[in-house]
């Protein structure tokens, strides 16, 4: 016979509908009141406007109104003969241990646990069951993994245990790229301020000059470092940025040092990391000594005349002569083959390379260039001292200049 329950104000949900594959089902309908009807529903593939049909016991078909549903949870039958095996199984230690098993086989995990927790209130010290649930035997006490690393000082945190002050540290850094993030945010407001005229403009250039958090250095180093912004704000925003640490930007001051399209800007970098003796700008320029590019080569000798740290001496006497290939293309009869640095590299400015090439597969040579920027550099730090382009002779003199007068380093040449 048919009932509707709608005059018993029973409540409204979300249906929702759980189906494990291939196995009988059976369904548990939850309602609004906080009852739970039991039974098959007539029509799973209802919309949600639908009324929902069940059959909570033979011979009594139900109609729900959706606004008296609040879901539709699926049992299968995995899960009722679980129920059932559970209601009749005796409260012992190895009649647990086979019902683990059962749920292990049937996939329950939950069910698998509880039954292993119902071991150990049997047998407080059984070693297989303490294992899966996760114990660790420390000393003569059974500790959970969280337990045994907390004693140890450690915390569960991102997936990982850690120490306390290691958390500190990635919450620190957490931070930090929180603060970056919103001052590079008001730098470029101000920026936008800066555009306009009157109060806008003035507050900005006060909020940028009052800056005083380490946090806003990215955002200023990428200002100084920016060519398409005026060369006022960019020593402005560089003027506020030297009142950090050098590591906050010393990066920026020697990109910008090597070489910017404002020369001013360059020579203000390197002034300043002359002035704060900059290690790092020191090596960088070293390593560039090195260079494949021979313009790079130069310009590196003329970052380090310009830091004036006797301590490049000997790397710029290694590069007053550097060997770079070049690619030589051939011409069509008659022609001037013209010659291109190899690997992206650049020529020494003295124009294409010369010869002739009656045509053929380009050719790679290696030519020995003299770089006059070296040389400069070499003379500015070492005043009334010049050996041109000899190296030998300028490391002859340089070990007798740094030899006591009762040491002969080249005694037995």
């Amino acid at each position: 016979f048919r009932v509707s329950l709608a005059a018993a104000g029973l409540a409204v949900g979300a249906i929702f509908v759980g189906i494990l594959p291939q196995q009988t089902q059976a369904e548990v309908v939850l309602l609004r009141s906080g009852a739970r009807l039991e039974g098959e529903v007539l029509n799973p593939t209802r919309s949600k406007d639908d009324l929902v049909e069940v059959v909570p016991v033979e011979g009594l078909k139900l109609t729900l109104a959706p606004a008296q549903v609040k879901g539709v949870l699926v049992e299968t039958k995995v899960e009722k003969d679980y129920k059932e095996a559970v209601a009749r199984l005796p409260d012992t230690l190895e009649k647990h241990l086979e019902m683990a098993q059962w749920c292990l086989d049937a996939g329950l995990t939950q069910e698998r646990k509880y039954h292993l927790t119902q071991v150990l209130k049997h047998d407080p010290n059984h070693e297989m069951a303490r294992a899966i649930l996760g114990y660790v035997k420390v000393g003569s006490s059974w500790m959970t993994q969280d337990e045994a690393m907390h004693r140890q000082g450690y915390v569960l945190k991102g997936g990982a245990y850690r120490l306390q002050q290691e958390i500190e540290i990635m919450e620190r850094a957490h931070q930090w790229e929180l603060d970056v993030k919103a001052w590079r945010k008001n730098v470029k407001m101000w920026f936008g301020w800066l555009a306009g005229k009157g109060r806008g403009a003035d507050k900005a250039l006060e909020n940028l000059r009052g800056i005083k958090d380490e946090a806003a250095a990215p955002a200023l180093a990428e200002a100084v470092a920016d060519p398409r912004l005026p060369r006022e704000l960019r020593l402005l925003c560089l003027d506020v940025l030297t009142q950090f640490p050098p590591n906050n930007y010393a990066a920026t001051l020697i990109k910008i040092g090597s070489g910017d399209a404002d020369p001013e800007m360059s020579d203000k970098c390197l002034d300043l990391l002359r002035e704060q003796r900059s290690q790092q700008a020191l090596l960088t320029f070293i390593k560039g000594l090195k260079a494949k590019d021979n313009k790079i080569v130069n310009r590196s000798a003329q970052c380090l005349q310009r830091l004036g740290d006797p301590a490049a001496t000997v790397p710029l006497m290694d590069a007053l002569i550097t060997t770079h290939k070049f690619i030589i293309q051939p011409s069509q009869p008659g022609g001037m083959a013209a010659g291109f640095p190899a690997g992206g590299g650049s020529s020494d400015g003295g124009g294409g390379m010369g010869g002739f090439s009656m045509g053929g597969k380009p050719q790679v040579i290696s030519r020995d260039l003299k770089n006059d920027k070296v040389l400069s550099a070499l003379t500015s730090l070492h005043q009334g001292v010049n050996w041109q382009y000899d190296e030998k002779a300028w490391k002859a003199w340089y070990v007798d200049s740094q030899t006591s007068p009762d040491v002969n380093l080249r005694r037995g040449e």
